[in-house]
């Protein structure tokens, strides 16, 4: 009996690595992805060498949590370059991400010298002005769930403040890393899982105003919906009814956060967990891959 016991503990640990590596390496999915046509380059000119060089180079300059910048050449042959992966995601997918996502924007965008990609899990963008600037021309991506809450006014009320205490959290990170998730339940609700995050170049007060101004979307597009994201290059969030992200996190030194004003307190009878940045030992992407998800959403772009 115990080398029974032994040889099905040895056959599970098997399966669990391999759906561990799976899961890491599964394939990012492209969400979305924009070719700006202000500007062209030719072929075999200047521009389309530093754009080939700079994406290059890019991968190798991780910040540690995530982030890459690069940038190559001079004046209108300039190529600026920034990637920023999802706070929950291993190195491993995160660069994964990154090189499916350069390999597929030169082939959408063959001969533009701006363009951007966001998949499920990391987001892409290059161009020959300044990237690392607050605010950027504010094209945003759209996607939720057609699905309406029963009671419209209770969802919000449960849904709006943890958006709020994530979008502080995020904002309060460290210079690497402005990203926070967390769920929240209220009498008659199931729970809510949300999740927010900010390109770690941004203050405090920028990523805490970009995600201000997109959260306050969500009576706009999604009045009681019960899942949806709005993505830009400076910030993003995502809700939903279900964990749609890694919650085996390993936790990582971050500042202090201050503590909540009063009026952001949650209300009595209300669970609210928050996770502060963190890096987390496996990709999220299984529960991303979901058909019904990418089916059942409605996908469009947004300019403000």
């Amino acid at each position: 009996m115990f080398i029974l016991a032994r040889k099905l503990l040895f056959w599970f640990s098997l399966v669990y690595i391999y759906l561990i590596n799976t899961i890491t390496l599964a394939q990012p999915v492209l969400v979305y992805h924009r070719c700006q046509n202000k500007e062209n380059f030719t072929i075999n000119s200047t521009h389309q060498t530093n754009l080939g060089a700079t994406l290059s180079a890019l991968p190798t300059t991780n910040s540690g949590l995530g982030f890459f910048n690069f940038s190559a050449g001079e004046g209108n042959n300039t190529v600026n370059s920034i990637a920023l992966c999802r706070g929950d995601v291993n190195p491993d997918a995160c660069s994964n991400c990154l090189n499916e996502s350069i390999v597929n924007l030169r082939r959408l965008c063959p001969n533009q010298k701006e363009a951007i990609a966001g998949y499920d899990i990391c987001l892409l963008q290059y161009s020959n002005n300044d990237l690392l600037v607050y605010p950027q021309e504010k094209d945003y991506f759209v996607q939720f769930n057609p699905r309406i809450a029963t009671d419209i006014n209770g969802f919000n009320a449960a849904l709006r403040p943890l958006m709020d205490e994530l979008r502080g959290t995020a904002a309060a990170g460290s210079p690497l890393l402005k990203f926070a998730t967390g769920n929240r339940t209220s009498p008659g609700f199931s729970r809510i899982y949300g999740l927010v995050q900010c390109a770690p170049y941004l203050t405090e007060e920028q990523c805490s105003e970009c995600l201000e101004d997109q959260v306050s979307r969500i009576g706009l597009h999604d009045n009681g919906k019960m899942g949806g994201k709005i993505v830009l290059p400076t910030c993003n969030f995502r809700f939903e009814i279900y964990p749609f992200f890694n919650q085996s996190a390993l936790a990582i030194p971050s500042p202090p956060v201050r503590p909540p004003s009063s009026s952001s307190s949650p209300p009595p009878g209300t669970n609210t967990k928050i996770s502060t940045s963190y890096k987390l030992e496996g990709s999220s992407s299984m529960i991303d891959n979901g058909l019904d998800l990418r089916v059942n959403y409605r996908l469009f772009l947004k300019k403000k």
